[in-house]
């Protein structure tokens, strides 16, 4: 069973904390860097991000209702193999590659006061998701300074194809911005820095 009405900045995420790997909660959210920040603040222990994928791929009503056998608490159900299986389509799906938050390593330096970089601090360890190549084209494009004309320009493609690669582009990394996402892309050697020069 799919999702049908759901907004596309939503998203699906399987997660566990280390101590009890055989647990995991199933939840939604439209800002999981937050979310992820929230659960290391509050569980004290390294976070294990096993699947996130847009909520049109599947719904957190649709997984509860299948693994409603598992069920432990509201959110939360026994990781068993069928899970699993599913967790690894739903990945499939979307690239996602499973990953581990270590607990203190989200925290840094940056002064709490600057929002702007407080947002890009709690967002930068959350992987992004595959991007197009297309995407990937017009990200390396605005990384270079290129302007919505100029990228449209060079790519052969409207202006407004433009526009929605690059709002791929900041919903895939979780970010409110462009700049966010490149300096995410670039964290994760998706786009190699080196490239760009």
């Amino acid at each position: 069973m799919y999702a049908s009405n759901i907004a596309e900045e939503s998203w699906l995420y399987v997660i566990s904390w280390k101590s009890s790997p055989e647990v995991c909660k199933i939840g939604r959210t439209t800002n999981f860097a937050k979310r992820s920040s929230q659960f290391l603040t509050a569980h004290h222990e390294p976070l294990m991000v096993r699947c996130l994928c847009p909520e049109l791929t599947m719904s957190e009503a649709s997984l509860h209702e299948r693994f409603n056998s598992q069920r432990i608490t509201l959110e939360h159900f026994n990781y068993t193999e069928d899970l699993k299986a599913m967790v690894e389509i739903l990945n499939l799906g979307s690239g996602f590659k499973p990953y581990t938050i270590e607990r203190g390593s989200h925290e840094t330096l940056v002064p709490p006061e600057l929002n702007a970089i407080q947002g890009l601090k709690d967002t930068i360890l959350v992987p992004p998701l595959k991007l197009s190549p297309m995407e990937l084209k017009t990200a390396e494009l605005a990384a270079l300074g290129a302007t919505v004309q100029e990228s449209a320009d060079a790519l052969a493609i409207s202006p407004s194809a433009v526009k929605s690669h690059r709002a791929g582009v900041t919903s895939k990394c979780f970010t409110s911005n462009l700049f966010g996402a490149l300096t995410k892309l670039a964290y994760h050697q998706v786009m190699p820095i080196d490239k760009l020069l």
